[in-house]
């Protein structure tokens, strides 16, 4: 498992009680703390119920919102200026307790699946209705910015605030959701919890589920404390609705002040284990090598070659190796990779795929080699409702601010909701496109016109 540097700043001034990041602790110390501040929050099914008041108009407090994912963004800092929580490590584990509690003074209802999918509900006027819901995810890369899903997250906490504020009850209820482990840094597959919500993973396959670590899904589950009592299902929803940053540079270049996401490429995940012959780097001459690592770099070429190929509408990567023994003076024998393939179209997507495979079988052969392909995932392309898309596209423009339809390139746990319930995606703008990556951005400005459009549409989805 990747280390996270830095993981925890001067969290002085923050509402964490007891909390004072500057107090030396060792690891059982930092488990102890953790699961203090993770009890003191609400037990799940907790709610408080607010008094009645004259309703005013709901209003987004942009500073309030910015400062709230500075907060979440001062737990797992790294030292270039970004965020390492990777699922289920303390860091995760104190993002999320910091946001319970936030959700219990506005008297949400907290459950949790046995996944460790987080599901904050605050009533509706009319009980029996099925829930607006809205979310995304507050697990990063190892390498991640500020704001890739925890704009989503935070974006849908102020809008419950500023429904508490304002003193409006929905006729509907509405229900905020932080899905486990999008990112998939830490356990395979990426977007997990919402894969086995879905009914598109087994429980108990995720659960068995280890990291590099050897560490399972179960026991980080456990060790964390976020397994909750709920069986993983697809909950009662009208709607879904999740808002992220682009991770792109076509905002920003064509003034977009709001991204209408129509859908999502069609992406295909394999792992390769490269398996040669271990030998001596000394003695072993070099027509005789069956190097493993050898075989990877052109694999890894053939990946780009193919990408390259594919444009517009294409990407090809190779984004993850590890290679056996790893050591100086032998000629490698095992290689490991993580390559995908991504298109707007699903057909080319497939011929990318075969185009991979047979440069791979070419390889195998010239090098001496074997290359067994693990295709362990695929996503989309997936359509999101039309509807859903023409009303944010209307309340976007209702506040003057300029749309634009877009693909999503990037995988989210919207691709696995939207078979299931109407869903739809609106983006923010990323400051030159840049992302997984600290120097990721998107503006106050930008994230708070997000959560405007997000606030509009929510109640007319769930009523006033």
């Amino acid at each position: 498992m990747t280390v996270c540097t830095g993981a925890f700043a001067r969290l002085d001034g923050l509402d964490w009680g007891f909390w004072r990041a500057d107090i030396p602790r060792s690891p059982n110390r930092w488990r102890r703390d953790i699961q203090t501040l993770w009890t003191a929050a609400p037990r799940l099914g907790d709610a408080w119920t607010p008094s009645p008041r004259t309703p005013m108009t709901p209003t987004i407090d942009a500073d309030r919102l910015w400062q709230s994912i500075m907060d979440i963004a001062a737990i797992g800092p790294t030292p270039e200026g970004g965020s390492c929580r990777l699922a289920l490590t303390p860091e995760d584990t104190a993002a999320r307790a910091l946001f319970l509690q936030w959700c219990q003074k506005l008297g949400l209802r907290h459950e949790q699946d046995a996944i460790g999918n987080m599901f904050l509900r605050r009533a509706g006027a009319d009980a029996g209705a099925s829930a607006v819901a809205f979310g995304s995810h507050l697990d990063t890369v190892p390498t991640g910015g500020r704001f890739d899903g925890i704009a989503g997250v935070l974006v849908g906490l102020e809008v419950l605030r500023a429904l508490h504020d304002a003193g409006v009850t929905t006729k509907a209820p509405l229900e905020l959701v932080n899905w486990m482990n999008e990112e998939g840094s830490r356990f395979r597959p990426a977007m997990m919890g919402s894969r086995v919500a879905a009914g598109e993973f087994p429980l108990a396959q995720a659960l068995a589920i280890t990291d590099d670590n050897g560490v399972s899904v179960a026991q980080a589950l456990a060790d964390s404390g976020q397994a909750g009592p709920l069986n993983p299902a697809p909950r009662d929803w009208s709607a879904w609705l999740e808002l992220h940053i682009e991770q792109g540079p076509v905002m920003e270049a064509t003034g977009a002040d709001i991204g209408i996401v129509t859908g999502t490429m069609h992406a295909r995940y394999f792992q390769l284990v490269v398996t040669g012959e271990p030998s001596h780097v000394g003695p072993t001459e070099m027509n005789r090598r069956h190097d493993s690592l050898a075989a990877a770099a052109e694999v890894i070429l053939a990946v780009e070659r193919i990408g390259l190929g594919a444009e517009p509408g294409g990407r090809a990567s190779a984004s993850w190796i590890e290679n056996i023994p790893n050591a100086r003076g032998n000629v490698p024998h095992i290689t490991r990779l993580h390559c995908d393939v991504r298109h707007n179209d699903a057909d080319v997507a497939v011929a990318m795929e075969a185009q991979l495979r047979q440069a791979m079988t070419e390889i195998a052969a010239r090098r001496g080699v074997r290359i067994d392909v693990d295709p362990y995932a695929t996503f989309g392309p997936i359509t999101f409702d039309t509807g859903l898309g023409t009303l944010l596209r209307n309340k976007a423009q209702g506040r003057q601010l300029s749309t634009r339809d877009m693909i999503a390139a990037a995988g989210h746990d919207s691709v696995l909701m939207a078979p299931l319930v109407p869903s739809a995606m609106l983006f923010v703008p990323s400051v030159a496109g840049i992302t997984h990556n600290p120097k990721e951005y998107s503006t106050k400005e930008q994230i708070a016109r997000g959560a405007e459009v997000l606030l509009d549409a929510v109640l007319e989805l769930a009523g006033v």
